[in-house]
């Protein structure tokens, strides 16, 4: 448009606007945010029903991504947001009449998967006696005594240990954080305050500092990093005389950092996979195995046996995760219904 015009008018991109505090700012990228939702999963979607069925029919690809997960695509319903207020678009998905959604994922299943690979004793613990882990992990970061309406009492620690857990998992540095907190809070957060973030949920978890380096520092030297499974992933070695051997390592370090943990969620969801389709042909339950999204799976049974198989899928994808998950418990949280509603 700017060109169109001859004009140089400054930029709108998101990045830029979420330095601004205006409503105007908030309103515009409110705006185009559900812009964006409205086009990836409005009229597009409605275009890929099948006229014969009277379905979606989404294309899943096994080796889709470099961690292992499944890719999706034509059209990619792994990208249909959790349901809101704003947006309830789970809600426009329905089962055939006469049956039931069965929708069930881990909970709190990357965390989870950390504390194990990483043996943090205190991480572990939290998890096993059903603390909040975010809440737990802010009272460690700034001092508080941990107390079951942490969430309530001091929500804006709890904003900040949240995406520092999930960023770090990310190979996120100082910058990155700070830009993450900022997203949640909604206040500015300096790259100084990001490391002084950062500094302090390691000196609660020293073993999830010490397995995060030494993994990244391992996949350095081997070119390669894995899953409990043994599942690898590659990486292209920089050589020494590259002028971008600094960036191309650490892209290396962020990567291998994340993909145990990914890696180990899309083994225990495949595996889950496989222990309910043997479940479901062995038993001879009416209905299949519809979807599956990272760390949740969806299944379409018969109306009479949809309750029994909540049941089936929960235990299931927990048995599937404790090939890998050994110290840590893990919890697979079932709902049924007449939409995809979890």
């Amino acid at each position: 448009f700017n060109n169109k015009l001859n004009l140089n008018l400054p930029s709108t991109g998101d990045a830029l606007l979420a330095l601004h505090n205006e409503p105007i700012v908030k309103l515009l990228r409110n705006y185009r945010g559900y812009e964006k939702l409205l086009s990836a999963f409005g009229d597009s979607l409605l275009s890929k029903i099948n006229p014969v069925t009277k379905r979606l029919h989404p294309e899943f690809n096994q080796l889709g991504t470099a961690t292992g997960r499944f890719s999706c695509n034509n059209p990619n319903l792994q990208q249909i947001p959790r349901n809101s207020e704003e947006a309830p678009f789970r809600t426009c998905f329905n089962p055939e009449a006469g049956h039931k959604l069965v929708t069930a994922d881990y909970s709190s299943f990357e965390m989870r998967i950390l504390a194990e690979l990483s043996g943090d004793a205190k991480m572990i613990k939290a998890l096993n006696d059903g603390l909040d882990i975010h809440s737990y992990t802010a009272s460690l970061m700034f001092n508080v005594p941990y107390s079951d309406d942490f969430k309530k009492k001091y929500p804006s620690y709890r904003q900040i240990a949240k995406p520092i857990g999930f960023g770090l998992m990310y190979g996120m540095g100082s910058m990155g954080l700070a830009a993450r907190i900022e997203n949640e809070t909604g206040t500015p957060v300096s790259r100084e305050q990001g490391e002084d973030y950062m500094n302090r949920y390691f000196a609660s978890y020293p073993s999830v500092k010490d397995y995060l380096n030494k993994t990244a520092k391992k996949a350095v030297r081997d070119g390669f990093s894995t899953t409990p499974l043994g599942r690898k992933r590659w990486y292209d070695k920089p050589l020494k005389d590259d002028p971008d051997f600094r960036k191309k390592e650490s892209r290396i370090e962020r990567e291998a950092k994340n993909h145990p943990i990914q890696g180990t969620n899309a083994d225990a969801v495949k595996y889950a996979l496989i222990f309910l389709n043997d479940r479901m042909k062995k038993e001879g339950i009416h209905g299949g195995l519809t979807l599956t999204v990272h760390d949740e799976i969806v299944s379409e049974i018969r109306d009479d046996e949809a309750e029994y198989w909540a049941k089936v899928q929960s235990e299931e994808m927990v048995r599937a995760a404790q090939l890998f998950i050994k110290k840590v418990k893990i919890q697979s949280d079932p709902f049924v219904g007449d939409v995809w509603e979890h």
